[in-house]
């Protein structure tokens, strides 16, 4: 279970080791702590967490997150971000396929309001869901079992146990809307005296109904979407598609398929800023990045792109003595070699001093046997490449002779290529934890 050192968590491990003592609960404990770093008192935390699961006979692990906020990011949105990547890994190393959170009926009250003043949608006024994935195509079911239990009855069992906590000082900083708004409750609950209950009654009939949104956008977007055609692409949506649409419903399926990516939602604002220059402004090629992600129109597609740092243009030179393959982490991508005596680059090209290049322009190649040569940025334009993938695609050089241009292919024209071996060259690029072969 995720455990912060604060009172809520504190309880929940108590409760649930006591459940597992009595045989209630047929699973392993063990506490997650995250270190954020943010604050003076991060190490004193880790240590009473530490101490705590110690006296009390629990495994615990510990991640340091590294918070950094992307494009358009809060430092809460990015520390929220980090945290949840830091429990992912730590469910991963400890084996756990349930994660604890201890948010309870307040924490839930004070989070639908605090989204109804900041003008969110149907999905945001859901609350915080009891149950769902840690995240998309996780294998780690999140539970909040407390979120019908008020604050009030967590005091008492605390109270009762003489349960030890730490507190967060930022917690009674009124600058923070969560802690400005928890400061006017007791307010609010001597006016209405059922809004705890009726605000949880509310969330539900918001999940109930995005629900029913969420089912009519994945029937939208299952017509609509298909998987990515580059390395560098996860996902794409059919524009002509998403046009035709009504504004509500574009809206629905696109903050639907940034879900299914693993992003958040966007805000509405910035959904209707993604709609306005994705689908509504038919020229140009806009890069919107959202997280990890970067939205791009590209031949009639919305794409969904890896946000990645693109590699050095630099020449690198090479000396290829018959291997498998040649890595060139400057390129962030590898050459491999496999013999192909048919239609394969003569081996005594290959043996010339080699270049890894970007290009310069006016560059052509022919791209299979008896064709005729093209300028490369005709070949990259009719093979749907597009221009900011083209900045990270190199070319093979050996002497003045083109070899190979990454993305297309192998350069097929050998006037004097004899009879001797010869060797078909692919590129590998590799980008985060894949790697893919580009043809050759």
């Amino acid at each position: 279970m995720a455990l912060s050192g604060g009172r809520d968590s504190v309880a929940l491990l108590h409760a649930a080791r006591a459940a597992l003592a009595d045989g209630a609960l047929p699973a392993r404990l063990v506490a997650l702590h995250v270190h954020h770093g943010l604050q003076a008192q991060a190490d004193q935390w880790d240590a009473f967490c530490a101490d705590l699961c110690a006296r009390w006979q629990v495994g615990y692990f510990v991640r340091r997150a590294v918070v950094r906020p992307l494009a358009g990011e809060g430092l809460e949105a990015a520390a929220r971000r980090a945290r949840y990547a830091a429990l992912a890994d730590m469910c991963r190393d400890a084996g756990a396929g349930l994660l604890l959170f201890a948010h309870h009926l307040d924490d839930q009250v004070e989070t639908v309001l605090l989204r109804l003043f900041r003008g969110t949608g149907v999905a945001g006024m859901a609350g915080m869901p009891a149950a769902r994935r840690l995240a998309p195509g996780s294998d780690v079911l999140l539970l909040r079992p407390w979120l019908d239990e008020g604050r009030e009855a967590i005091d008492a069992y605390c109270a009762a146990h003489a349960l030890p906590w730490v507190e967060d000082p930022t917690n009674a900083d009124p600058r923070f809307a969560r802690n400005a708004l928890r400061g006017r409750m007791p307010d609010l609950l001597a006016a209405f005296p059922a809004l705890r209950a009726n605000v949880a009654q509310a969330a539900a009939h918001f999940a109930q109904a995005g629900a029913l949104l969420d089912q009519l956008a994945a029937e939208r977007l299952a017509r609509l979407a298909g998987p990515g055609r580059d390395a560098d692409t996860l996902a794409e949506l059919d524009l002509d598609g998403l046009r035709a649409l009504p504004e509500g419903q574009a809206d629905a399926v696109l903050r639907l398929w940034l879900r299914e990516l693993g992003m958040h939602a966007p805000s509405t604002a910035r959904l209707a800023a993604m709609r306005t220059q994705l689908l509504d402004h038919a020229g140009g090629e806009p890069a919107l990045h959202h997280q990890d992600l970067v939205l791009r129109r590209f031949q009639g597609r919305v794409l969904a792109c890896r946000a990645r740092t693109l590699p050095a243009q630099a020449t690198v030179t090479l000396a290829w003595h018959g291997e498998a393959s040649l890595a060139v982490p400057a390129w962030q991508g590898a050459l491999h070699f496999t013999r192909d005596d048919t239609f394969g680059v003569p081996e005594a090209v290959l043996r010339q001093p080699l270049a890894l290049a970007p290009r310069r322009g006016g560059e052509r190649i022919v791209l299979r046997p008896g064709g005729r040569a093209r300028a490369l940025k005709q070949a990259y334009q009719e093979a749907g490449v597009p221009a900011w993938r083209r900045a990270a695609l190199p070319l093979l050089w050996a002497g003045d002779t083109l070899v190979l241009a990454a993305g297309l292919g192998m350069h097929r024209r050998w006037p004097d290529a004899g009879t001797g071996a010869r060797w078909r060259v692919e590129w590998v690029e590799r980008g985060g934890d894949e790697a893919w072969v580009r043809p050759g």
